[in-house]
């Protein structure tokens, strides 16, 4: 979802000089003016009416009533991301058929719909409750995930299937740049924190030399941020400096094991099994009512 913010320029412009210096490191001058976009919201909505998929998923905040009608009357499921029971309520209230519950220990962008609030802990089985005690939606469990255990507490709190991000980062399928492969498996990396250096917008990455230098100074400012250290990113990525580069990742981070997906994703599905049967819980054959 687009953010629809104006950032402001004065912090904008002292942000981006602030990171001159690193960008110059690879010849790079960044503009010192804010760059806003919608990421052609109406373009991708139209696309999807024309040609609808069984499901669409939403992060960042909630469409209008009328965008997410039109979804379902073309064919399509709408699922909305919410770390909270009140977004959980007003995703509901908009029309939504489902949520994905985030906690906060989900690797990359909190899903937090207002982004100048920053997530507090919360583990995601204890927010899943929480969201359905709220909403009698099907819902599904993102952040932590680093093993069967953590996937077998999610679905026991009431999550219809769980979804997993960071421990897939190594794996052979994922497009996971080399620089960021290896921060992932680096023993140095000590620790994940939620930052606003990168994008504008809190986000779960390894601490870094970026991080380190610059997460006290970081406007919220999403897209413009994005937009503004998006060539300094690329540059840092192609280069293999760790030090520069969002390297988002969950807290489950040194669970995550090289060799193909379907192995992690078989295991944790084993693992989870041993407590309950894994094959009953599906987001699409819900127990619970769906609009």
């Amino acid at each position: 979802m687009p953010e629809g913010r104006n950032p402001d320029p004065d912090a904008f412009r002292a942000y981006a000089a602030e990171l001159q210096p690193e960008a110059a490191a690879y010849g790079l001058t960044l503009e010192s003016e804010p760059v806003t976009d919608d990421d052609h919201w109406d373009a991708k909505l139209k696309l999807l009416i024309e040609h609808p998929v069984p499901l669409v998923s939403m992060t960042f905040g909630i469409p209008r009533p009328a965008e997410i009608a039109a979804l379902q009357e073309a064919g399509s499921r709408v699922l909305i991301s919410v770390t909270t029971p009140g977004e959980a309520q007003a995703a509901r209230d908009a029309g939504a058929d489902g949520l994905a519950v985030q906690g906060s220990r989900a690797g990359g962008h909190s899903a937090a719909h207002d982004p100048f609030r920053t997530p507090r802990p919360k583990e995601t089985d204890e927010l899943v409750r929480e969201v359905l005690d709220a909403v009698d939606l099907p819902v599904i469990g993102a952040g932590g995930v680093d093993g069967p255990e953590a996937v077998l507490r999610i679905l026991e709190a009431g999550a219809e299937a769980v979804a997993v991000g960071t421990l897939l980062l190594r794996t052979d399928e994922a497009g996971t740049s080399a620089a960021h492969r290896a921060a992932l498996a680096d023993p140095r990396r000590e620790e994940t924190v939620l930052t606003r250096a990168f994008t504008g917008r809190p986000a779960r990455a390894l601490r870094n030399g970026f991080i380190d230098r610059h997460q006290d100074s970081a406007p919220t400012a999403y897209p413009a941020l994005h937009h503004l250290t998006k060539p300094l990113r690329a540059a840092a990525g192609q280069a293999g400096d760790s030090e520069r580069l969002h390297l988002w990742a969950g807290t489950g981070y040194r669970q995550a094991p090289e060799g193909p997906v379907a192995r992690v994703i078989d295991g944790l599905a084993a693992g989870a099994s041993a407590g309950q049967d894994w094959s009953v819980r599906r987001f699409s054959r819900s127990r619970r009512s769906a609009r």
